[in-house]
C-alpha cells in the first residue's frame, strides 16, 4: 500500500508505505505529487515506512525517474522507519541530495512532524 496526503494549506505531505507498491498506487501518488510541486513552493515530505515489501515492475521502474525529479520540488525529508537497510540508503542519499534528510525511529513519527513544521526552505 502506498498513499500520499497534503493538506491544501500546507507545504508539507506524508506518504505511507505499508507492503506491496502497486502500480496504480505509485500513479496515483506521482499525479498528487506532481500537482503539489508544481506550484512552485518546495515541499517537506514526512516517508512513513512500515513495511516495505516490494514493487510491481511497472511501479519499480517509474520509481527512480520520479524520485529524481521530485528531489527538486523537495527541501527537507523526514524518513520514518525501523527498517536498517532504508536508514543506511537514506543516510547514503543524503550525501548527493538537494534535500535534507533526516532519519526517525518509527516511535519517533511525532519528533519527525515537528522537525519538518520547524524546517525553512
Amino acid at each position: 500500500m502506498l498513499s500520499y496526503e497534503k493538506k491544501p494549506e500546507s507545504d508539507i505531505a506524508e506518504i505511507v508505505v505499508d507492503g506491496k507498491i502497486s502500480d496504480e498506487e505509485m500513479n496515483a501518488v506521482i499525479t498528487a505529487m506532481k500537482s503539489d510541486l508544481g506550484t512552485g513552493r518546495k515541499l517537506r515530505l514526512l516517508e512513513d515506512v512500515r513495511a516495505f515489501e516490494g514493487m510491481e515492475p511497472a511501479a519499480f521502474f517509474k520509481d527512480p525517474r520520479f524520485g529524481i525529479e521530485m528531489m527538486k520540488g523537495v527541501s527537507h525529508v523526514a524518513l520514518v522507519t525501523d527498517a536498517h537497510w532504508l536508514k543506511v540508503v537514506a543516510e547514503t542519499f543524503s550525501f548527493v541530495s538537494p534535500a535534507k534528510i533526516k532519519v526517525f525511529e518509527r516511535a519517533k513519527i511525532d519528533e519527525a512532524r515537528q522537525w519538518l513544521a520547524a524546517a525553512t526552505a
